[in-house]
């Protein structure tokens, strides 16, 4: 075996389980072994396998930076702009919080579902007074 002084294999010619090896090869192997995992530890081999980064770090890799961010405005960002607006209006329109609030819950099939989206606006800054209750707006069909 390289840089430890012993043949290759530690001179087995035919497998044979470690526990029934001789003293002197068992203990070839573990120098083996040993030397391998310092080699690996200083970097003068590279470790491989699921456990090697217990030996040493991962290389590192190439990650690619991403694309510039476009300079153009996308919905996402006219929605928000729409939607924060909505919501400043609502804080002191009483006709807006109630808007927003049907719009809000079209999608909703519970009363639960009706009551975490009003739950939400009011912690957004809509005054409760201002939002309706499921009845109020008319939400019959809400579970």
């Amino acid at each position: 075996m390289p840089d430890t002084g012993h043949p290759e294999r530690a001179g087995l010619n035919v497998w044979r389980p470690f526990e029934q090896l001789k003293d002197e090869v068992r203990e070839a192997m573990w120098d083996a072994a040993a030397t391998a995992l310092q080699m690996a530890a200083d970097g003068l081999i590279t470790a491989r396998g699921r456990l090697s980064s217990a030996l040493q770090a991962p290389l590192h890799g190439y990650v690619y930076d991403g694309d510039e961010p476009s300079p153009h405005r996308n919905a996402g960002q006219d929605f928000t702009a729409a939607f924060e607006e909505a919501l400043t209006m609502a804080r002191t329109d009483p006709p807006t919080a109630r808007q927003l609030l049907a719009l809000l819950t079209i999608g909703c099939r519970t009363l639960d579902h009706f009551e975490r989206e009003r739950a939400c606006l009011h912690e957004d800054g809509v005054p409760a007074e201002f939002l309706p209750s499921a009845g109020e707006l008319g939400r019959l069909d809400l579970t």
